[in-house]
């Protein structure tokens, strides 16, 4: 059984400047033909059981409530986990009870400053207060697990900036957050237009606050990006990282079956035309075992030795045996598990580049 599925919906009202995922500005030409690909890609798989759903995108909340359906009934009733990612602009009362009614659980709300001057810098649609009304809206919905997305590393954001977004996020009691350093990709508008990084000493130091204020407020650092309260990790996105199979359906979508990945095509006309167009990535065994390394020295659960020993037809210990050595005070045990403490994490890519050395 493959646990957990992803659908991504490429449509966007307006292109963020710091985005470089495939999404489009929707287009009506397309859309009708875009469902029904859609549909018919995952109908082909015969879903019965799912543990997690996960919508993305883009912008999910700009469906209307017929077209999300018709998407959703594409999958099984009862769902454990069923997350739609949304931005404040294009989510209200209504549409939330719709959510409610088709087994929404889970909302992953885009907010990415409570700041109106980056939000507009950021090209975002929607103001502080929008979303504060929004988060309240959810908070009343009866979906209780939710979380937000901030940024922090944006152009002109200063310490107190993300200081005053903590304290907001804290005094609006949402058990999940997602904060994301900027990262300035090539084909984003901040790419493009050539904004660059802020100084990394500073970014550090944000990195710094944010964790060790919210971990004081309670929060549980469980990975990188992610924090939460007790009890609401996100079930979806730990698939990701405990080295789990995920179907992903859609134009841009990526996913992986049998341990193997795949990349739906990216290009909306090839895929309305002629379907998924799927890339199979032919990765050794030994490429997959250090997939799942990568993924899981992200999160606070860290690598089961004796599943990855067996999984991948090797000995962890003894083959990273010099890697294990030379960064010992940064490795944790716990029976079978190795993770990393803190000071390792603040490292991890180092760390992850000595692994990916060895043969």
């Amino acid at each position: 059984m493959v646990p957990s599925a992803y659908v991504h919906i490429p449509f966007c009202d307006s292109i963020c400047a710091y985005c470089d995922f495939v999404r489009i500005q929707k287009n009506e030409q397309f859309f009708s033909s875009w469902k029904d690909t859609l549909i018919q890609e995952i109908k082909e798989y015969k879903i019965e059981n799912l543990h997690t759903l996960y919508f993305g995108g883009g912008t999910p909340s700009l469906l209307d409530m017929d077209d999300f359906t018709s998407i959703r009934n594409c999958f099984p009733d009862s769902i454990d986990e069923f997350t739609v990612e949304c931005n404040p602009e294009s989510l209200d009362e209504e549409k939330l009870a719709s959510y409610v009614s088709l087994g929404v659980n889970r909302i992953s709300l885009g907010v990415q400053s409570f700041k109106d001057d980056l939000l507009k810098i950021c090209n975002r649609k929607h103001t502080s207060d929008q979303a504060k009304t929004v988060i309240q809206l959810i908070q009343s919905s009866g979906i209780h697990n939710f979380s937000i997305d901030l940024i922090f590393g944006l152009p002109n954001q200063t310490m107190e900036d993300v200081k005053k977004d903590i304290d907001t996020f804290l005094n609006l009691d949402i058990p999940h957050l997602s904060i994301y350093s900027l990262q300035i990709e090539e084909n984003s508008i901040f790419g493009k237009t050539g904004v660059e990084p802020i100084d990394s000493d500073l970014e550090a130091d944000m990195f710094e606050y944010i964790t060790k204020t919210l971990e004081a407020a309670g929060y549980i650092h469980y990975e990188i990006s992610s924090f939460c309260k007790p009890g609401y990790y996100s079930k979806h996105n730990l698939s990701y990282w405990q080295d789990k199979d995920f179907y992903g359906f859609g134009c841009g979508a990526s996913g992986r079956i049998d341990g193997i990945r795949y990349d739906n095509t990216t290009k909306l006309k090839e895929y309305c035309s002629f379907g998924p167009c799927s890339t199979y990535i032919n990765e050794t065994l030994a490429e997959r075992g250090m997939d799942a390394i990568m993924m899981a020295f992200r999160t606070k659960f860290g690598l089961n030795i004796k599943e990855w020993n067996l999984k991948y037809q090797n000995d962890f210990k003894n083959h990273y045996a010099t890697v294990l050595d030379k960064y010992r005070e940064y490795f944790l045990y716990d029976s079978d598990r190795i993770y990393l403490n803190d000071a390792g994490l603040e490292i991890l890519n180092t760390i992850l580049v000595d692994f990916m050395m060895i043969e």
